[in-house]
C-alpha cells in the first residue's frame, strides 16, 4: 500500500515529501541542507541521471545490533539538521478485523509518556530544543520521527529508547482523552473529498479477511470501543528492537552516534515475534464490482481500483511509469483526454500502491458539474485499454522515466525525505539493504520498455477485474462559493492533480532548543545578491552548488488588490491560463517541454515557480518568463478553465471547513479585497471574456511589480545577464500602488451555519490582525507559540482542548502567520464534535482570557523562545524554502540580515510582553466566532446527530 505520505508511489514521492509534523513551513539552514553531490551540469542522459540518483545513499551504513535492531546511519556533509526515525514493522494490515485502528491509536499514545515521561514531556523536550516531532501509520508500518538542529539531536534517541518498551497505556496517561482526538481525526477526514471513496473501495478490492480490506484509521465503532488492555497487548506484541529500524540522517558523526545508540538501545531485549499475516489473494473477478453512494459535495467523483503487486516485484516500477503516463502532469493521457479535450473532468490522478502484500492501482476522476458519468467512465477505461492495445510513444516513455529519475535528485535537498525513504523501504521484504533496493529500482525504471507497459496493462488494468466507486451529489448545486482562507482556491494552487487518498494516518501537530541562541547563529542570507533590472524587475540570487538543481520563484505584488469587484474571479482565471499558451508555444508544447526535463513549472495569479536540473535552466527560465510576460489566453483554454472554476465555486460551498473559512474572512474583512472569494462568484465568472483576462493581465503584471528569487547551481553574473535578456521586452508600468479602503474595525459577533451533512463542527474564532512590519510582530510571534502554535501540543490551546480534554483533533491559533503587506487575521481554528461545540467555545475564550489576565510563566516563554530560535535551520532545508525566505525579505523590506534581528527581537521578549500583547490584540469584545456543522443556532447538536 502507500509507502509515502499522501498516498504517493514509493520513490516518485521522494521529491514531494515534506516533514509531516509542522504546518508552518520547514525549519531552516543556509545554504540548504542536502547531501553533497557531484556536479552534473552535463548530465542529460537517463544513464547519467540514474548514476547521479543512485548516489543519494552512497554513504548509508547499516549496523544490526545483537538484539535485532537495524540501525541505518546516513551522514550528510554540511547538513545543519538531523532527522531520526524509528520504523516499526507493524501497521493496519496486522490488526484483527474486529479491532481495527489499533496501530494508529497506539501511535498517538506513544507520545503520552513512560515511567520517566508524563504526558506533555515529549513535546516540551522537543520544543525546548527547537525541534519537531510526529508520527504516521500506514498499512504496513508505524514510523516516529524527530527533526533537530545538528547540535542538539541526541535527545531523540533517549526518548525513542525509553518508549520502545516503557510506554504506559492507562488512564493516567490520557488514554480516553486521546480516543476523542482519534475519533475527531476520523470524522474530520470524512468532511474532505476522497476520504469516503477510499474507505468504500477497500472492501470491494479485497475479501474481509485480507490485510488491506480496512482503512488505516480504523472503523469508528472499533476505535470508540478500544480499551487500554487491547492496545497494550498490541504494543507488547510488536514494539521490540528486532521488529524495528532506527534511522539517523543529516549532520552528525556516525561513530559517535552508533556508540550512543548501542548504549541506549543495546540493553533492550529482543523477543520472539508473532508471524505477520499471510496475503489473502483477491478472488478472480469476471466483471467489475461497483458501489455508489450519496456525496455531501457538489461534484461527482469516481475512484477505480485494480488489484496489483507487492513492493519490489518486477512489475512495481513499471506501474510507477504507467502512473506517470496516465496522470503525471498535463501531458498525461487522462489529463489530455478528460480535462483538455473532452472537458468532462476538472482533475485526474493515478497511484501505484504496492505494499508488503499485493497492493492496488488507483485511477481517480473528479467530474465537472453536470457532466455525463457514463461517458467519463468510458473515457477513462478507453485510455486504460489503449495502454494494453498499443505501444506508448517514445516521448511518453522517456518523459515518464525522466520524471521519476529527476525526482530522486530533487529529493536530495531534504534530509527528512532521505530519512523517510530509508525508513519506509527498510520495513518491506527485501528492503533491508536499502541502497541495493534503490539501485535496483532505478535501474529497472531506466529499462522499462513499451512491451513491459503493455504487459502490465493487459494483466492488471483490466476493466472486468476492477472495482469502481462513485460518489454522486444528492441535489442540485447550491449557489455561491468562496474559499477557505487557510488553503486558498482549489483551482489556483498550481492546479495540482488531486491527491490520491492518503493511506497514512498521523498524529496532529503544529509546525513542530539548551540556551535560546545555541546553534542558531550560523544561518544567514547575507551572501544573497539583489539586482534591479532596467525595467524595474527586482532579482535576488543565492548560489548553492551542492546539487545540480536550480529553483526560481517569481512573485507579482498586489494582484488581488488590483482586481475590480465587478470582475471578481478574473485574477484566478488569469492565473490558471498563464501556461495555456504564449506567443511562442501552445499550452501543450509548454507542458511537454517542462515535463520532458523532469522538472516542474507552476503558474498562478501571484506569479510562478520553477524547479529544474541545471542543464535545463535556460529552457525552464525561458518558459517561466514567456508565461509571465506574453500569455495569449486562447479561447478554448479560457472556456475550459472557466468551467473548472465554476465547478470549484459550487463544490466549495459544500465543504464545511471551506464554508466556515470564507464566512470568517468575509466577516473580518468586510469589503476589503482580502475578504473576497478568490474563486469569484458564479454570476461574474460566467460572463468573463478573453478581453477581460487580457486587460487584467496588462494591469496587474509588470516587471516593476515583480520580484524573482533564483537559488541553486548557477553563477550570479551569468544569471543576471540571462534574466535581463529574457525580460528585455517586458515593459514597466506607470501605475502606482493601488489604494484600498482599510478593513473595518474589529467587533464581536457569532454566526452559526447548520449543516446536517458535516461530520464535524468547524469553528473559526478571530479578528483583524497585523501587518508584517508591525512593531509588535516579534512579541506576538512568541505569544502565538504560547497560545496556539507551539510544536506538538505544547501551546495552551492544544494542550488543554486537544490533549487534556480530547475535545478536538485540530486546534490552533495565530496572529502572525497571515501578517503581510495587508493586515492579516488573528485566526483560531478548532474541528470538534457537535456535542462538544459549547465546551470548545468556552475553553477557547477561557485560554484567551487567562493569557490576558495572568502573566505567563518564565518557563513557558523561555520554551517558546527556544523553539523559535532553535528551529530556524528548518526554514532553509530546501532550495524552494530559501527562495521563499528571500522573497519574504524583499517583500517586507526586511533586508538579507533580518535573521540577526529575528534572533535579537525574539530573545528579548519577556512574560510581561506576552501578556501585554494578549491584552492589546486579543480583546474578546473584538473576536468573531463562525461555526459550520451539525449544530443549531444555539450551538446544540442537531437532533439526528445525537448519539
Amino acid at each position: 500500500m502507500s509507502r509515502f505520505a499522501l498516498g504517493l508511489p514509493p520513490l516518485l514521492a521522494l521529491s514531494l515529501l515534506v516533514p509531516i509534523a509542522p504546518t508552518r513551513g520547514e525549519p531552516a539552514a543556509n545554504p540548504p541542507e542536502q547531501p553533497v553531490a557531484a556536479r552534473a551540469a552535463d548530465a542529460t542522459s537517463d544513464a547519467e541521471l540514474v548514476k547521479t540518483a543512485q548516489g543519494m545513499f552512497a554513504d548509508l551504513k547499516l549496523v544490526t545490533l545483537e538484539n535485532g535492531l537495524r540501525v541505518y546511519l546516513l551522514p550528510v556533509k554540511g547538513a545543519p539538521v538531523v532527522t531520526t526515525m524509528v520504523a516499526y514493522r507493524v501497521g493496519a494490515a496486522d490488526e484483527e478485523k474486529d479491532q481495527t485502528g489499533l496501530s494508529h491509536y497506539l501511535e498517538h499514545l506513544l507520545f503520552k509518556g513512560t515511567a520517566k515521561l508524563v504526558p506533555g514531556d515529549i513535546d516540551r523536550a522537543t520544543q525546548r530544543s527547537g525541534g519537531r516531532n510526529n508520527a504516521y501509520t500506514s498499512e504496513d508500518m508505524t514510523v516516529y520521527h524527530f527533526d533537530f538542529a545538528a547540535d542538539r539531536w541526541e535527545i531523540a534517541l533517549e526518548i525513542e529508547a525509553d518508549r520502545m518498551r516503557n510506554t504506559l497505556i492507562d488512564a493516567k496517561h490520557e488514554f480516553e482523552q486521546e480516543k476523542g482526538a482519534v475519533v475527531s481525526e476520523l470524522e474530520g477526514g470524512e468532511d474532505n473529498p476522497w476520504d469516503l471513496e477510499y474507505k468504500a473501495i477497500l472492501p470491494l478490492l479485497w475479501p474481509k479477511e485480507s490485510p488491506y480490506s480496512h482503512p488505516v484509521i480504523g472503523q469508528r465503532e472499533h476505535v470508540r470501543g478500544a480499551t487500554a488492555e487491547v492496545i497494550k497487548r498490541h504494543y507488547d506484541k510488536w514494539y521490540h528492537p528486532n521488529n524495528a529500524s532506527l534511522i539517523v540522517a543529516g549532520g552528525f558523526d556516525p561513530d559517535a552516534a552508533l556508540e550512543k545508540i548501542k548504549k541506549l538501545f543495546g540493553p533492550i531485549a529482543k523477543t520472539e515475534l508473532p508471524p505477520r499475516k499471510k496475503a489473502t489473494f483477491y478472488p478472480e473477478r469476471k466483471e467489475p464490482v461497483r458501489k455508489e453512494f450519496e456525496s455531501k459535495f457538489d461534484v461527482p467523483r469516481m475512484m477505480v481500483g485494480f488489484n496489483t503487486v507487492q513492493v519490489g516485484t518486477p512489475e512495481d516500477p513499471v506501474l510507477d511509469v504507467v502512473q506517470e503516463i496516465l496522470a503525471g502532469g498535463k501531458t498525461s493521457r487522462l489529463y489530455r483526454k478528460m480535462v483538455e479535450d473532452e472537458r468532462i473532468a476538472s482533475e485526474v490522478s493515478a497511484g501505484n500502491y504496492a505494499g508488503r502484500y499485493p497492493g492496488w492501482f488507483a485511477v481517480n476522476v473528479e467530474l465537472l458539474q453536470g457532466k455525463d458519468r457514463k461517458k467519463a467512465e468510458e473515457l477513462a477505461f478507453a485510455e486504460l485499454d489503449k495502454l494494453a492495445a498499443e505501444p506508448v510513444s517514445d516521448a511518453e516513455l522517456n518523459r515518464a522515466r525522466r520524471k521519476i529519475l529527476a525526482s530522486f535528485i530533487f529529493a536530495r535537498e531534504s534530509v527528512h525525505s532521505l530519512c523517510d525513504a530509508v525508513a519506509r523501504t527498510s520495513t518491506y521484504p527485501g528492503g533491508e539493504d536499502v541502497a541495493k533496493f534503490f539501485k535496483n529500482y532505478l535501474d529497472r525504471v531506466a529499462k522499462v520498455t513499451k512491451e513491459d507497459i503493455q504487459k502490465v496493462a493487459k494483466q492488471y488494468l483490466v476493466r472486468n477485474t476492477s472495482a469502481i466507486v462513485w460518489s454522486v451529489p444528492a441535489a442540485p448545486p447550491q449557489k455561491g462559493g468562496m474559499q477557505n482562507p487557510e488553503f486558498g482556491t482549489k483551482t489556483e494552487q498550481a492546479r495540482a492533480l488531486p491527491r490520491a487518498p492518503s493511506h497514512v494516518a498521523f498524529r496532529a501537530s503544529h509546525a513542530a532548543p539548551k540556551s535560546a541562541e545555541a546553534g542558531t547563529s550560523g544561518f544567514s542570507l547575507n551572501a544573497a545578491k539583489k539586482v534591479v533590472l532596467p525595467n524595474g524587475l527586482t532579482v535576488v540570487l543565492l548560489e548553492d552548488h551542492r546539487l545540480p538543481v536550480v529553483v526560481a520563484a517569481a512573485e507579482v505584488a498586489n494582484v488581488r488588490l488590483r482586481e475590480p469587484l465587478e470582475k471578481l474571479g478574473v485574477a484566478t482565471l488569469m492565473g490558471n491560463l498563464l501556461e495555456e499558451g504564449t506567443a511562442k508555444h501552445t499550452g501543450k508544447e509548454i507542458s511537454a517541454l517542462i515535463e520532458g526535463t523532469g522538472g516542474s513549472l507552476s503558474l498562478s495569479s501571484s506569479g510562478g515557480t520553477l524547479k529544474v536540473l541545471t542543464p535545463d535552466t535556460d529552457l525552464g527560465l525561458g518558459l517561466l518568463f514567456e508565461c509571465l510576460q506574453a500569455p495569449t489566453f486562447p479561447e478554448d483554454a479560457l472556456e475550459r478553465m472557466r468551467e473548472q472554476q465554476l465547478s470549484s465555486i459550487a463544490d466549495a460551498e459544500t465543504q464545511p471547513r471551506t464554508r466556515a473559512g470564507r464566512l470568517f474572512n468575509a466577516t473580518v474583512y468586510g469589503n476589503h479585497p482580502s475578504g473576497r472569494p478568490a474563486l469569484g462568484k458564479k454570476e461574474i465568472v460566467e460572463k468573463l471574456t478573453a478581453a477581460d483576462v487580457k486587460a487584467f493581465h496588462k494591469l496587474a503584471f509588470a516587471p516593476n511589480f515583480a520580484t524573482v528569487a533564483v537559488v541553486g547551481d548557477f553563477k550570479t553574473d551569468e544569471m543576471v545577464k540571462k534574466l535581463e535578456a529574457l525580460t528585455s521586452s517586458w515593459k514597466k508600468s506607470e501605475l502606482s500602488q493601488p489604494e484600498v479602503a482599510p478593513p473595518p474595525e474589529p467587533k464581536s459577533g457569532e454566526q452559526i451555519v447548520s449543516d446536517k451533512n458535516a461530520s464535524q463542527v468547524h469553528v473559526y474564532i478571530g479578528r483583524l490582525g497585523i501587518t508584517r512590519d508591525h512593531p509588535d510582530y516579534y512579541k506576538l510571534l512568541v505569544m502565538d507559540n504560547v497560545l496556539g502554535t507551539g510544536p506538538g501540543f505544547t501551546d495552551r490551546l492544544s494542550s488543554n482542548l486537544r490533549d487534556r480534554l480530547g475535545l478536538a483533533y485540530t486546534v490552533n491559533a495565530t496572529i502572525t502567520t497571515t501578517a503581510g503587506k495587508q493586515p492579516g487575521t488573528f485566526t483560531g481554528f478548532v474541528g470538534t464534535f457537535p456535542n462538544k461545540f459549547l465546551d470548545v467555545k468556552f475553553g477557547f475564550f477561557k485560554e484567551v482570557n487567562k493569557l490576558r489576565d495572568e502573566v505567563p510563566t518564565n518557563q513557558e516563554v523561555e520554551d517558546a523562545k527556544k523553539y523559535l530560535l532553535g528551529s530556524l535551520p528548518f526554514k532553509f532545508t530546501t532550495l524552494s524554502g530559501v527562495a521563499g525566505e528571500l522573497l519574504a525579505a524583499e517583500r517586507y523590506g526586511l533586508g538579507f540580515d533580518y535573521l540577526e534581528k529575528y534572533r535579537k527581537e525574539v530573545a528579548a521578549v519577556t512574560p510581561a510582553d506576552v501578556q501585554a500583547m494578549a491584552k492589546k490584540h486579543l480583546d474578546p469584545k473584538t473576536l468573531v466566532l463562525v461555526a459550520v456543522g451539525a449544530i443549531d443556532k444555539d450551538g446544540k447538536p442537531l437532533e439526528k446527530e445525537k448519539k
